[in-house]
């Protein structure tokens, strides 16, 4: 009977202690392809799909070892996967994972080296040195002859966050990057191939990787991979090798809060990626079709994650800080201005209405703004600064060429799609505002002024060319709105081409064409 006593007893004080979860492997299914991470003792999963054409499943695992494991799983509506992993350290201890991708039925697996060139980068004035570089390569999993699966696989990489903390709790976050590893193992039987592929990270360091899975082939051809090899080699400023769960990381200038010579964020002008959806326009390859998707995915998700109607920069800018106490968040218009003109893109390639918006969605924006008196005035019309604060309307900055714009170009787009007039006439007043002040804007020496200031005062030395190719694709958007051109735009062309001339400036081809097409040629003996 005590026997019997002692055992109830000692079962109601067990049944009140909370005993630890066996470990388990945790499996995900990518088509042909098997991922397996092993020793997760607790799993949480949400779903999220803010566009038709992709879903994200995020899996949060806690390791038995340590650390915590974010996966986030996005299922492609052409059938393939995109993974980003998120290993992030214990307090005091480090965090190891390994991530398996296994093919069953397979027995041979190639890796086309995406890492085998090596380009000499120069030192940047303003961003310094970028240290991450392209993805591993592609690996082809098969069954004698039989294709299996793809995988892209990334570098991985280890970071640690830095943040500023302002009025209001806004913030700037950078990420100071600690490394970029290439630490992977191919394993090969008779019935399957795998890639281990390993992550770790110190107290405080968050380890990233990712992968894309398709059991199809990602280029139609050769010559297209390298094609997209070499410009991952060349343009490494704009391609994006470190990708993310909530986007793709680059290399930010010096000129950020908090400072670190070995910055890096979510820059906005490169989170839509420009060239991988010029690429599928163009040529309808499955793996420019996936960074498309990912990328608008990236930015909804990004959108979400911020709670607001457009895209905010999150980190800080010393220099706009200093000249305009201007602190993250703030808009960017240029980059906003991408935004909706790519997204419009993707929306047409893809047939999808809700993106085919998204440029008349940021039009509406900007009048939003004329509309609260958010923009530099003129005697007849205004500008749009470059940046503000959705948060604080004083927080006025200067408008530059280039910005202004782009900023009447998307106006005139919205009314050459929709013929509402009211884009039309607040193009007009930036068109205006341009020509009040007409003399102004040009220098001494021909050039033209990078920046009109809040006071109406100008500084800072124009781009050598970007401005004056802006200058005259923007003549060609008022002929396609039925309008007349700007007899002043064309003597600020006239005049900053004539500058480039005499100072031995070879015009890019895009530049001379356009100016033979407008007839400044003969004008300006080109």
């Amino acid at each position: 009977m005590r026997k019997l006593l002692a055992a109830l007893i000692l079962l109601i004080v067990l049944s009140g202690c909370e005993q630890p979860e066996a470990p388990e492997d945790f499996r995900l299914s990518l088509g042909n392809t098997d991922l397996t991470i092993a020793s997760v003792v607790k799993e949480q999963v949400d779903d999220s799909s803010l566009l038709q054409f992709y879903e994200d499943q995020t899996y949060t695992l806690e390791l038995e070892e340590a650390g915590t494991l974010v996966l986030k799983s996005r299922h492609i509506d052409n059938g393939d996967f995109l993974v980003t992993a998120q290993l992030t350290g214990d307090e005091s201890k480090e965090a190891a994972v390994s991530l398996r991708l296994s093919v069953d039925e397979a027995n041979r697996i190639e890796l086309n080296d995406w890492d085998q060139t090596f380009i000499e980068r120069p030192h940047d004035k303003n961003t310094g040195e970028d240290l991450t570089t392209q993805p591993i390569g592609l690996f082809t999993s098969s069954s004698f002859e039989e294709q299996r699966s793809q995988i892209v696989l990334s570098k991985q990489y280890v970071s640690t966050v830095l943040t500023a903390d302002y009025e209001n709790d806004h913030k700037s976050t950078v990420r100071v990057l600690e490394n970029e590893t290439k630490n992977y193992q191919v394993q090969q039987t008779d019935e399957s191939v795998a890639l281990e592929i390993e992550l770790k990270a110190e107290p405080g360091e968050i380890a990233e990787s990712w992968f894309m899975v398709s059991d199809e082939s990602f280029f139609s051809n050769e010559e297209e991979e390298e094609s997209w090899i070499t410009y991952m080699l060349e343009d490494y400023k704009e391609a994006n090798g470190w990708l993310t769960i909530g986007g793709p990381m680059k290399k930010l200038p010096w000129s950020i809060e908090p400072y670190t010579q070995e910055g890096y964020g979510r820059n906005l002008g490169v989170m839509v990626d420009r060239e991988a959806i010029d690429r599928f326009g163009e040529t309808g390859e499955r793996y420019y079709y996936n960074l498309m998707i990912n990328s608008a995915a990236d930015l909804y998700e990004y959108r979400k994650e911020k709670g607001t109607d457009v895209w905010e920069t999150e980190y800080s800018s010393t220099w706009l800080k200093d000249a305009y106490g201007l602190t993250a968040p703030y808009i960017d218009t240029r980059h906003n201005e991408f935004i909706g003109l790519y997204l419009s893109m993707i929306g047409d390639y893809a047939d999808l209405p809700d993106l085919k918006q998204a440029q008349l969605d940021y039009a509406d924006y900007l009048l939003e703004q004329i509309a609260i008196d958010n923009v530099i005035q003129t005697e007849n019309g205004f500008y749009i600064a470059d940046y503000f604060s959705p948060y604080d309307m004083k927080q006025k900055t200067h408008a530059s060429m280039n910005h202004v714009l782009g900023g009447a170009n998307l106006l005139l787009d919205s009314y050459i799609a929709t013929e509402d007039e009211k884009y039309l006439e607040a193009a007009k007043k930036i068109r205006t505002a341009i020509e009040d002040l007409a003399d102004e804007w040009v220098r001494d020496t021909g050039d033209l002024w990078y920046q009109v200031n809040p006071d109406l005062t100008f500084s800072g030395n124009d781009y050598e060319q970007l401005t004056l190719l802006d200058l005259l694709k923007h003549q060609t958007k008022w002929e396609a709105s039925g309008d007349t051109k700007s007899a002043v735009i064309d003597d600020f062309i006239t005049s900053k081409t004539a500058y480039l001339l005499e100072n031995d400036v070879v015009l890019i081809d895009e530049v001379q064409e356009l100016l033979e097409e407008q007839g400044f040629a003969e004008e300006l003996g080109i």
